[in-house]
């Protein structure tokens, strides 16, 4: 299929938004890890939290390190992803690792599904994550290929 248009005004846009829409993308993930990450060292997060963790499998961060600990090891995660996320604009290689977590975030708010019984921001965000990390980590695996291939 022929991705290429005929009219000079559409070509303008695509070209314009082939430059930039894998780095919107990228910021907008840094933008969500970077506030729910910083959140998790609040009390309020904490507090809303708890009854959400407490009742899942991941109630096994409350037994390891506490409640405020499992929020504050969670921020810790989610403040990884989002520095190499940054990176990642760099650094393919830090970008995918990023990417990667961003996709394992994902899944392991999904997987809690089954045991909160309802759907709702708190998953649905995490729908979306995944598709975003799963752009991100075939973008950054494509580049590291390329600085590998100048090896």
């Amino acid at each position: 299929m022929n991705t290429t248009t005929q009219h000079p005004l559409l070509n303008k846009i695509i070209y314009i938004l082939s430059k930039i829409d894998i780095a919107i993308l990228r910021l907008s993930v840094i933008v969500i890890f970077a506030l729910f990450g910083t959140y998790k060292w609040f009390d309020f997060e904490v507090q809303a939290l708890e009854p959400l963790i407490s009742t899942t499998w991941l109630h096994v961060l409350y037994t390891l390190f506490g409640v405020n600990g499992g929020s504050y090891f969670l921020g810790v995660m989610e403040t990884l992803t989002f520095l190499a996320l940054i990176i990642g604009f760099s650094r393919p290689l830090f970008g995918a690792a990023g990417a990667f977590m961003v996709i394992m975030t994902g899944i392991t708010t999904l997987s809690l599904l089954p045991q909160l019984g309802k759907i709702d921001s708190f998953i649905i965000k995490d729908i979306l994550l995944i598709g975003a990390g799963a752009v991100l980590l075939k973008n950054d695996l494509v580049r590291l290929n390329e600085v590998l291939k100048k090896r």
